[in-house]
């Protein structure tokens, strides 16, 4: 590889680059750029001829990044993004709050914790033009540790990676439901043949690793549960949907209690999850972010889901 200067590289070739790694393809990045896909090609092999060696193996409509694109990415999100702050930064000088927020965010937090705070930024502050992008909570932070988004609301995990800033604005309570028909024929729960039936039943929960998972699982093996999960979801509105269609015992927010789910109150069973913001450390927090974030924290119900 050929010693880099700054002079050889132009922000229209970086964030093609980028858009290629990020969306797998070049077609995908052109869309995401607005521009033709010709023009993507163009923006990497220049970038390629600069560097001295290939940064994608291309087979037919896939991409795949090479050994030379793991070394250039990194600085090349850091290139981009210290680019992106110093346009907040001008843009944040005087009174006016506005511009480009870039959101991620789960589609449980958009369906029930949202709209108050959407509601309330359009009509003070119009000038804030909010962009999203729904992903599930892990998917959320990891885009902004990357920098492709300016906040993320999600699950908190128990660790956030290094760099990364959060603040809890909702904490829900996760009880396991199921439908009322399952019941009926269920053993009392203080007979001896009620462990073996409740270890019986199919359960629907979330993925495994993710940040509500880790919490279910650890307070059900905390009262001697070990429940192997029949199906699998990331959305919530979709275990509730099997939960209520008879197909398994779900472990649902309390705020998500529907017409024919019985509520399993087990003894000792506490499963709690904090919902908040995620931000990147390093990044300018500009006034819009801010301004965002004191409306979430304003609208909110308090850390009682």
């Amino acid at each position: 590889m050929t010693a880099l200067r700054p002079e050889h590289f132009s922000i229209e070739t970086l964030a093609a680059f980028v858009a290629v790694v990020d969306h797998g393809s070049f077609s995908a990045a052109a869309d995401k750029l607005h521009l033709t896909q010709p023009a993507v090609t163009k923006r990497i092999q220049a970038l390629e001829q600069t560097l001295g060696e290939p940064l994608f193996e291309r087979r037919g409509r896939q991409t795949r990044p090479l050994e030379a694109a793991a070394i250039v990415l990194p600085q090349a999100r850091e290139i981009l993004a210290r680019l992106a702050d110093i346009e907040r930064s001008l843009r944040d000088r005087g009174n006016r709050i506005g511009g480009i927020l870039r959101l991620a965010t789960s589609h449980h937090i958009a369906l029930h914790r949202l709209p108050p705070a959407l509601s309330a930024c359009r009509s003070r502050h119009p000038n804030i033009a909010l962009e999203f992008v729904f992903l599930d909570s892990e998917a959320g932070v990891e885009a902004v540790a990357r920098r492709q988004v300016d906040l993320a609301l999600a699950t908190l995990p128990d660790q956030l990676p290094e760099g990364l800033e959060a603040g809890a604005l909702w904490s829900d309570r996760l009880i396991p439901m199921l439908h009322e028909e399952l019941l009926e024929g269920a053993p009392d729960q203080a007979s001896d043949a009620w462990p073996g039936w409740l270890q019986a039943q199919p359960v629907i929960l979330p993925p495994a690793g993710s940040a509500t998972r880790v919490r279910i699982d650890r307070a059900l093996h905390r009262i001697g549960l070990h429940l192997e999960a029949r199906h699998e979801s990331p959305y919530l509105e979709v275990i509730r949907m099997l939960t209520r269609a008879g197909l398994g015992i779900g472990v649902l927010p309390s705020s998500l209690a529907a017409p024919g789910l019985a509520r399993l109150d087990l003894p000792g069973l506490d499963i709690t999850r904090s919902l908040g913001w995620v931000r990147h450390g390093a990044r300018h927090q500009s006034r819009a972010e801010s301004a965002f974030i004191d409306l979430l924290r304003e609208t909110g119900t308090g850390l009682q889901g």
